[in-house]
Protein backbone atom coordinates (compact mmCIF):
# COMPACT_ATOMS: atom_id res chain seq x y z
CA UNK A 1 0.00 0.00 0.00
CA UNK A 2 2.83 2.71 0.82
CA UNK A 3 3.97 2.06 -2.91
CA UNK A 4 0.62 3.36 -4.56
CA UNK A 5 0.35 6.36 -1.82
CA UNK A 6 4.06 7.79 -3.57
CA UNK A 7 3.19 8.16 -7.17
CA UNK A 8 -0.76 8.97 -6.14
CA UNK A 9 0.93 11.76 -4.01
CA UNK A 10 3.80 13.17 -6.71
CA UNK A 11 0.73 12.97 -9.35
CA UNK A 12 -1.41 14.94 -7.29
CA UNK A 13 1.08 17.60 -5.93
CA UNK A 14 2.78 17.60 -9.00
CA UNK A 15 -1.10 18.45 -10.54
CA UNK A 16 -1.63 21.42 -8.09
CA UNK A 17 1.70 22.78 -9.37
CA UNK A 18 0.25 22.80 -12.88
CA UNK A 19 -2.67 24.22 -12.54
CA UNK A 20 -1.67 26.89 -10.30
CA UNK A 21 1.02 28.25 -12.63
CA UNK A 22 -1.72 27.55 -15.95
CA UNK A 23 -3.92 30.13 -13.76
CA UNK A 24 -3.10 33.99 -14.27
CA UNK A 25 -5.43 37.04 -14.30
CA UNK A 26 -7.26 38.01 -17.21
CA UNK A 27 -6.96 41.97 -16.84
CA UNK A 28 -4.88 43.54 -19.39
CA UNK A 29 -1.26 44.21 -17.81
CA UNK A 30 -1.96 47.86 -18.67
CA UNK A 31 -5.35 49.00 -16.88
CA UNK A 32 -7.31 50.99 -19.55
CA UNK A 33 -7.57 54.85 -19.18
CA UNK A 34 -10.10 57.33 -20.41
CA UNK A 35 -9.52 57.11 -24.16
CA UNK A 36 -7.68 53.88 -23.71
CA UNK A 37 -8.16 50.43 -25.58
CA UNK A 38 -6.76 47.10 -24.62
CA UNK A 39 -6.42 44.18 -27.23
CA UNK A 40 -5.75 41.23 -26.11
CA UNK A 41 -6.64 37.22 -26.97
CA UNK A 42 -9.06 37.63 -28.13
CA UNK A 43 -10.81 40.52 -26.33
CA UNK A 44 -11.18 44.51 -26.51
CA UNK A 45 -10.82 46.20 -23.11
CA UNK A 46 -13.31 47.59 -22.45
CA UNK A 47 -15.80 46.11 -24.81
CA UNK A 48 -17.80 48.97 -24.68
CA UNK A 49 -16.15 51.95 -25.86
CA UNK A 50 -18.00 55.40 -25.82
CA UNK A 51 -16.29 58.38 -27.41
CA UNK A 52 -16.50 62.14 -28.49
CA UNK A 53 -16.01 62.87 -31.75
CA UNK A 54 -13.03 64.39 -32.51
CA UNK A 55 -10.98 62.62 -29.74
CA UNK A 56 -8.04 60.32 -29.97
CA UNK A 57 -7.64 56.43 -28.60
CA UNK A 58 -5.07 54.79 -27.41
CA UNK A 59 -4.88 51.51 -29.00
CA UNK A 60 -2.39 48.77 -26.92
CA UNK A 61 -1.65 45.12 -27.88
CA UNK A 62 -1.52 42.85 -25.15
CA UNK A 63 -2.15 39.86 -26.64
CA UNK A 64 -0.09 37.15 -28.14
CA UNK A 65 -0.41 38.01 -31.50
CA UNK A 66 -1.29 40.68 -34.25
CA UNK A 67 -4.69 42.29 -33.63
CA UNK A 68 -6.29 45.46 -35.04
CA UNK A 69 -9.33 48.00 -34.16
CA UNK A 70 -11.41 48.32 -36.89
CA UNK A 71 -14.93 50.49 -36.21
CA UNK A 72 -17.67 49.21 -38.73
CA UNK A 73 -21.20 50.04 -39.47
CA UNK A 74 -22.72 47.61 -37.50
CA UNK A 75 -25.54 47.28 -35.40
CA UNK A 76 -24.22 43.10 -35.42
CA UNK A 77 -20.72 42.86 -34.74
CA UNK A 78 -20.48 39.05 -35.69
CA UNK A 79 -21.00 40.20 -39.28
CA UNK A 80 -18.85 42.03 -41.05
CA UNK A 81 -19.85 45.28 -42.79
CA UNK A 82 -18.96 48.54 -43.97
CA UNK A 83 -15.07 49.35 -42.30
CA UNK A 84 -15.44 52.90 -41.29
CA UNK A 85 -12.14 53.96 -39.25
CA UNK A 86 -9.30 51.48 -38.12
CA UNK A 87 -5.99 50.77 -37.27
CA UNK A 88 -3.28 48.57 -38.26
CA UNK A 89 -2.41 45.25 -37.52
CA UNK A 90 0.01 45.79 -35.02
CA UNK A 91 2.32 43.57 -32.79
CA UNK A 92 2.37 42.85 -29.03
CA UNK A 93 3.47 45.78 -26.81
CA UNK A 94 2.80 48.17 -29.61
CA UNK A 95 0.26 50.55 -29.98
CA UNK A 96 -1.35 52.67 -32.50
CA UNK A 97 -3.69 55.96 -31.96
CA UNK A 98 -7.19 56.47 -33.77
CA UNK A 99 -8.48 59.51 -34.09
CA UNK A 100 -12.61 59.22 -34.07
CA UNK A 101 -14.28 61.42 -37.41
CA UNK A 102 -17.34 59.91 -37.04
CA UNK A 103 -20.68 60.82 -36.85
CA UNK A 104 -22.52 60.07 -33.46
CA UNK A 105 -23.94 57.47 -33.37
CA UNK A 106 -23.65 53.29 -32.57
CA UNK A 107 -20.81 51.48 -34.29
CA UNK A 108 -19.37 48.21 -33.91
CA UNK A 109 -15.64 47.59 -32.88
CA UNK A 110 -13.87 44.06 -34.58
CA UNK A 111 -10.99 42.48 -34.81
CA UNK A 112 -10.56 41.79 -38.57
CA UNK A 113 -7.36 39.75 -38.22
CA UNK A 114 -8.67 36.48 -40.05
CA UNK A 115 -10.77 34.14 -36.99
CA UNK A 116 -10.58 37.06 -34.48
CA UNK A 117 -14.34 37.90 -34.40
CA UNK A 118 -15.04 34.70 -35.22
CA UNK A 119 -13.45 34.10 -31.47
CA UNK A 120 -15.15 36.90 -30.29
CA UNK A 121 -13.28 39.73 -30.57
CA UNK A 122 -15.61 41.98 -31.28
CA UNK A 123 -17.59 45.22 -29.29
CA UNK A 124 -19.79 48.09 -28.88
CA UNK A 125 -18.45 51.69 -29.97
CA UNK A 126 -20.58 54.57 -29.14
CA UNK A 127 -19.79 57.98 -30.62
CA UNK A 128 -20.63 61.28 -28.85
CA UNK A 129 -21.22 64.88 -30.73
CA UNK A 130 -18.60 67.21 -29.15
CA UNK A 131 -20.84 69.19 -26.46
CA UNK A 132 -22.64 66.01 -25.52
Amino acid sequence: MPRLLLPALLVTCGSALLLAGCGGDDAPAVAPGPNTVVLDDFEFEPQDVTVRQGDTLTILNEGGTAHNLTVERGPNPRRETDELAGTDSFLKGDSEHLRVNLRPGNYVMVCTVPGHRALGMVGHFRVRGPGT
